[in-house]
């Protein structure tokens, strides 16, 4: 599973370096040349489920366009875990997640684009297990890495900000990851 990992984020990285260089150039020509600051955008996502499992996932980004149509970024995660044990077999599953990410998006149309994400979560849990006489209690971490691809529509809100929504795919799916096929995102991007 690491091998495969290393090869998709290997693969990404390639993506996020060389395809600006093959973009053609007269996208960076329209208009004044803009600074550094200009290009950066802000934003992310907020989710929130409640019931048998809780799960809040504060997830802040931030960006660089590259030209008008490719975006790339960073991104942080956090997310509190929660699953009730609600046959007693144990106790309440709780964990906290943490994380980032790198991005790149593209802009097919004006509100449809394809996104490509590797993402590396790290967090904690509590492993229960019998010896025979007595439960035992091991905390245990795990390390998960995903591989999504995807797309999603946006709806700018202004000449650089927008609102969007996405459907991605994790190519790294598992019995071990925290998400399950699709994953549904949304959230905004703030820029210039």
């Amino acid at each position: 599973m690491r091998r495969t990992a290393s090869i998709y984020f290997t693969l990404l990285f390639f993506i996020l370096v060389l395809i600006p260089g093959l973009l053609p150039a007269q996208e960076f020509q329209q208009g004044p040349e803009k600074r550094f600051v200009d290009k950066l955008f802000f934003g992310g996502g907020l989710g929130l489920q409640f019931g048998t499992i809780t799960l809040i996932d504060i997830s802040p980004v931030v960006g660089y366009r590259v030209t008008e149509k490719l975006e790339t970024g960073i991104g942080l995660t956090y997310k509190y875990y929660k699953y009730n044990d609600y046959y007693n077999l144990g106790s309440d599953l709780k964990t906290n997640i943490i994380g980032g990410s790198i991005f790149a998006r593209y802009h097919i149309l004006e509100n449809l684009f394809a996104h490509v994400e590797y993402e590396s979560l790290r967090y904690h849990y509590d492993e229960y297990y019998s010896t025979g006489s007595y439960p035992v209690n091991d905390q245990r971490t795990a390390v998960y890495n995903s591989i999504f691809v995807g797309g999603g529509y946006r709806q700018r809100i202004s000449s650089g900000s927008y609102f969007f929504l996405m459907a991605l795919w994790n190519l790294n799916d598992s019995a071990y990851s925290p998400y399950s096929n699709p994953v549904l995102r949304m959230g905004v991007m703030i820029g210039r």
